[in-house]
């Protein structure tokens, strides 16, 4: 007999049956066919070269060898059983650990943070830190290392980094019911060239001389809602800020569409725990 032979599921089996006396219990303890049960205490008898049952009209009885095989086996299974059951854990227990760094434009929380929260749920151990950061900081934390994973949007990604696209928004005219100076001063936000350019493209700076652009959608709206003028901002921001007092009117894919992404360092490897979230948000 040579050990490279034998396999747990003929073991198993045989110790099925040898503890609870019948072929159907270890079928459906197992999984398995009787046939199938039958045909592996047959192939274990001719690995051993001994018989382990004799077969009886009214069931199987264990031999004096088997008996003794019964005896010698069940330590050796549970033994087994323990070393597995300590590598699962062990598996698991790292996959469940770790931190994870995120840096999310606080325009956009309201998008991801719901994406986030099935993650949460299964990784209750990963310590995740979490940090509302203007576009520059969060690439630029991305790029030293000290972020894993940066949420937002992005027009224009620096050298090593790379994104994943997970959702889009349009721009919307914000006013306050009511009021419509089509010469008044235009808010607009977040602050920086894309959106500038865009609005260029679409034409409506146009006729606008005093123009305020602010940091967050959150912001523009605030001024809109205390009569400062009117705003452009993400379509997502303008739903989630929208009030009583505003209208808030979707300009469409005409006037404009920007990406929401996962951005990561181009390259480099996430950990296990960045890496689930990852898939959770991007997915």
């Amino acid at each position: 007999m040579r050990i490279e032979d034998l396999d747990f599921g003929k073991l198993r089996a045989f110790q099925l049956v040898a503890t609870h006396g019948t072929l159907a219990s270890a079928a459906t303890q197992l999984g398995l066919t009787i046939p199938a049960i039958s045909a592996k205490l047959k192939r274990l008898d001719e690995v051993i070269g001994v018989a382990l049952f004799r077969r009886m009209p009214n069931g199987l009885i264990l031999t004096a060898a088997g008996e003794n095989f019964l005896r010698d086996l069940a330590p050796f299974l549970q033994d087994a059983e323990r070393i597995f059951g300590a590598v699962r854990q062990e598996a698991t227990q790292s996959q469940d650990t770790g931190q994870v760094s995120v840096a999310i434009g606080g325009d956009y929380t309201s998008f991801f943070v719901p994406r986030m929260q099935d993650f949460l749920a299964a990784y209750p151990r990963v310590e995740l830190s979490m940090r509302v950061a203007r576009r520059s900081d969060s690439l630029a934390a991305l790029q030293a290392g000290t972020t894993d994973l940066c949420m937002g949007v992005f027009p224009r990604l620096p050298q090593g980094v790379a994104a994943k696209v997970v959702g889009h928004t349009t721009m919307a005219f914000v006013t306050r019911k009511g009021e419509m100076d089509e010469k008044g001063r235009l808010i607009i936000a977040p602050r920086g060239s894309a959106i500038r350019q865009l609005l260029r493209g679409s034409g409506f700076l146009e006729g606008r001389p005093n123009v305020l652009e602010c940091p967050t959608c959150q912001t523009a709206i605030d001024l809109v809602t205390r009569g400062a003028g009117q705003a452009i901002v993400h379509t997502i921001c303008a739903r989630r800020e929208e009030k009583p007092d505003l209208n808030v009117e979707e300009l469409g894919e005409r006037h404009g569409k920007m990406q929401l992404v996962v951005a990561y360092r181009r390259g480099m490897r996430l950990s296990r725990a960045a890496q689930a979230l990852f898939d959770q948000v991007a997915g």
